[in-house]
């Protein structure tokens, strides 16, 4: 049961994704196929005709693992999966970095273990996975650090999307579909040729509720995704007209700042509302984004509220919030309404 004690603030800020957009036939389903597709098309792994892991250990991953990046979590399934491989020795790397010459690269390192993914299917343990990963730390810090240092060099996801950062490319084609891939980046897309996952994304909180919302508070939102594909989900669901702060990947880049559970998002987006305000609110969907509101109160005050919408195990996350204190819990972001509106 989700406890909701009395909010006094005077500002709230959003976690973009789960709280105002529903992503789990978007980004999620992205991490799917991305991790797919990476480890046949890529590494050069027997293909599949079924999926290599399911949308609920995706999200159970997400969720028990405490990510908040869903480039962190494809990075995170892959890891896991090629250190399931014979090790693999490492060839001369190209003397120029693009993609095509990366794929080959990678396909003559990979190419020669005839595993197929059906056997990695078979020996995964996600529950496993998600429990190893929170216990070093959560989030892709903590993949690193439960799982062995091994082929590591079959994971290309440094750099540049257009140049050398192989997962990021896939992600984003499937993401946003050839033709918004190739307006955006200037290149055609290699891997996808259909339209994109984006188109499958919905509003989780009721436009009224927001609207009324935005009256009484200022608004901003957070978010780890590039600041177009933000833009382009709010104003496509035409609600982007009540947030005066908007916070994401290209501003913390920008700033060489951390993502959440980095409290620098929060901070810079409630210092950019107006008035200024004296108590914060940051309601997210992820233990990263508690603790992250927690950190960010030992400098401003803000209170944390964890949300539950979205969850494969609410239950779970329930209890990992309020181990983490947060402030209070909802099943839905429409239960701000009772809490703000009355």
């Amino acid at each position: 049961m989700s406890y909701k004690p009395r909010l006094n603030i005077d500002a709230l800020i959003f976690a973009g994704n789960d709280l105002l957009i529903d992503v789990s036939h978007s980004y999620r389903e992205v991490v799917r196929k991305t991790v797919q597709l990476y480890l046949e098309r890529a590494v050069g792994l027997v293909p599949s005709s079924e999926s290599l892991i399911t949308p609920g250990e995706v999200t159970f991953l997400q969720k028990a693992g405490n990510f908040t990046s869903y480039w962190d979590l494809a990075n995170a399934f892959i890891i896991y999966f090629i250190e399931m491989l014979p090790q693999v020795p490492v060839p001369t790397f190209p003397s120029k970095f693009h993609v095509p010459g990366l794929i080959a690269y990678l396909q003559l390192a990979g190419g020669n273990l005839r595993v197929s993914i059906d056997t990695l299917r078979e020996k995964r343990d996600i529950a496993k996975l998600a429990i190893d990963v929170a216990a070093a730390g959560g989030g892709i810090d903590g993949a690193h650090k439960a799982l062995p240092k091994e082929n590591r060099h079959l994971l290309v996801t440094d750099g540049d999307i257009t140049k050398t950062n192989i997962v990021g490319r896939i992600f984003q084609e499937l993401y946003l579909g050839a033709d918004l891939f190739e307006r955006i980046y200037g290149e055609p897309a290699i891997m996808i040729q259909s339209t994109g996952y984006a188109e499958h994304e919905s509003l989780v909180i009721d436009p009224g509720i927001l609207a009324k919302i935005s009256r009484k508070l200022p608004l901003g939102v957070v978010s780890d995704r590039p600041r177009s594909e933000l833009e382009r989900s709010l104003k496509a669901r035409k609600i982007d007209q009540y947030f005066k702060s908007i916070i994401s990947l290209d501003e913390i880049r920008q700033a060489k700042a951390k993502p959440i559970p980095d409290p620098w998002p929060l901070l810079e987006a409630a210092r950019h509302l107006r008035p200024t305000p004296t108590n914060t609110a940051y309601i997210g969907a992820n233990v990263g984004d508690i603790q992250a509101a927690k950190v960010a109160n030992k400098t401003v005050p803000f209170t944390a509220i964890g949300c539950l919408f979205g969850a494969h195990d609410k239950p779970a996350l329930q209890a990992a919030f309020e181990e983490n204190k947060a402030n209070m819990i909802l099943g839905h972001p429409n239960n701000l309404k009772e809490l703000i509106l009355g």
